[in-house]
């Protein structure tokens, strides 16, 4: 059944409304919900009632813990093509019939995945265990040995500096692979995927390994289902129920 608005269709002899500029469209669906209304023309009252029929088609086809780019991109084609068909009185006052649906679900989807995301990478830093305080006792010969002068001339040339590899500026992130490429099979290139669940250092995976097992596999299995297949996931259950 096709929603039948108050607003205005080009089929009336009044003007459609262009698509926004790549520029404009990624900041509106970054801003505020009220640029939206005020880019798609439309009063407050409509706005919710057409928000309304596309979130509840969204909640039902869309997986809504993940971005767009993160959809499958056949059933996002197919949420489309509802979308054109069930709004197409309502679509008609815009040049490109498409661009009030991209925009307003992307907005949602952000909105959405970024919340639920930040809520869990909160919930590993609180469970993180806390770092142990190593205490050094020093000799009283060292206690007042005073610091080595400072080094004269100019520094040592280039080639005698100790240059940091690019791989060990982040040592968490090559720990998380490193253990990724002990799975069997090899999913180190989902490494990513890892980062965005929040699970980028050694820590993070004590705190994933401290959960039951059951627990793991449906975590990982709702969050990485449509990437990673039901074997890539078992493998990677098994191995962290193996960590030391």
């Amino acid at each position: 059944m096709q929603h039948q608005g108050n607003e205005s269709a080009a089929g009336d002899g009044h003007r459609t409304i262009p698509r926004p500029t790549p520029a404009e469209f990624r900041k509106l669906v970054s801003g505020p919900q009220e640029n939206i209304i005020r880019a798609m023309d439309v009063s407050q009252p409509v706005f919710e009632e057409i928000k309304k029929i596309l979130r509840n088609q969204a909640v039902m086809m869309l997986d809504c813990e993940r971005f767009i780019h993160e959809q499958v991109p056949d059933i996002w084609a197919i949420y489309l093509d509802w979308a054109r068909e069930e709004l197409a009185s309502f679509l008609s006052k815009y040049t490109d019939a498409q661009w009030p649906v991209e925009l307003y679900i992307e907005h949602y989807l952000s909105k959405k995945t970024y919340a639920k995301r930040h809520a869990f990478r909160a919930k590993i830093t609180k469970l993180r265990p806390a770092p142990n305080t190593v205490r050094v006792k020093s000799s009283a010969s060292e206690r007042g040995a005073s610091l080595p002068p400072a080094p004269g001339g100019p520094p040592p040339p280039y080639e005698d500096h100790d240059f940091v590899q690019p791989h060990a500026a982040n040592d968490d992130n090559v720990t998380v692979e490193n253990f990724l490429k002990t799975v069997n099979p090899d999913i180190s290139h989902f490494l990513t995927a890892f980062e965005e669940l929040g699970i980028s250092s050694e820590a993070d995976l004590v705190v994933v390994r401290s959960w039951a097992s059951g627990v793991r596999k449906d975590f990982f299995k709702r969050e990485l289902m449509g990437k990673m297949s039901a074997l890539q996931i078992q493998a990677l259950n098994i191995k962290l129920g193996e960590m030391n």
